[in-house]
């Protein structure tokens, strides 16, 4: 999977720079999705996103766009911080530059990302999918569910089990209470009965 994303990397930047800084750029990738307390904002949530992307990409307006904004969506990845998505997003601006892409590729790429604090409905097509990507896990069978349940409360390892419960109960009613978790028809179609379902039983059991 290393190599493969590594590969992914390299092949779809050299399509928009010939910048000798992407080896660094990846190498800042890689060894922030592997910091020692993540366990589900991984390189392997990353190549996750990648799959779901492949399979909507020729619905996007701009996919070059998203993809890079996929590669540093949660580059910045602090348990309890509220300030992820917008240090992710100045860190993908930043790198824009770095690599020599133009500003304005650099600062829409950050306007997606800021999308995925997952605050509501967005206007923007490929930011909807951007946040479907996002939301897919989701959509997991049962077991597969709490797999992921399971590496988010180890990255919130350091807070005391009523905490944990108090604050994941307000974002599982928060996504439960919209009419819909997903905002585009094929993540709909895919994922959203089960998505809801999940997240309905993971609120029972914690309220219980």
């Amino acid at each position: 999977m290393l190599k493969n994303l590594a590969d992914r990397w390299h092949s779809f930047i050299g399509l928009l720079t010939a910048s000798s800084e992407a080896a660094n750029v990846y190498s800042l990738i890689a060894d922030s999705y592997g910091q020692y307390f993540r366990y589900y904002h991984t390189l392997n949530h990353l190549d996750d996103c990648f799959k779901q992307f492949e399979a909507i990409k020729p619905e996007l307006n701009h996919p070059a766009l998203l993809e890079y904004a996929l590669w540093f969506h949660d580059i910045v990845c602090i348990p309890n911080s509220r300030s992820n998505e917008t240090l992710s997003a100045a860190a993908a601006a930043y790198m824009a530059s770095i690599l020599d892409l133009p500003v304005d590729f650099g600062n829409k790429a950050a306007d997606l990302i800021i999308l995925t604090s997952h605050n509501g409905l967005t206007g923007c097509q490929d930011g909807a999918y951007l946040l479907d990507i996002d939301l897919a896990v989701l959509g997991r069978e049962w077991e597969g569910f709490l797999e992921y349940e399971g590496q988010i409360r180890s990255e919130y390892s350091h807070i005391n089990q009523v905490q944990y419960v108090q604050g994941r109960k307000k974002v599982l009613g928060q996504f439960l209470s919209r009419s819909a978790i997903y905002q585009t028809d094929y993540f709909r179609e895919k994922y959203e009965r089960t998505a809801r379902g999940n997240l309905t039983r993971l609120n029972e059991l914690l309220q219980a």
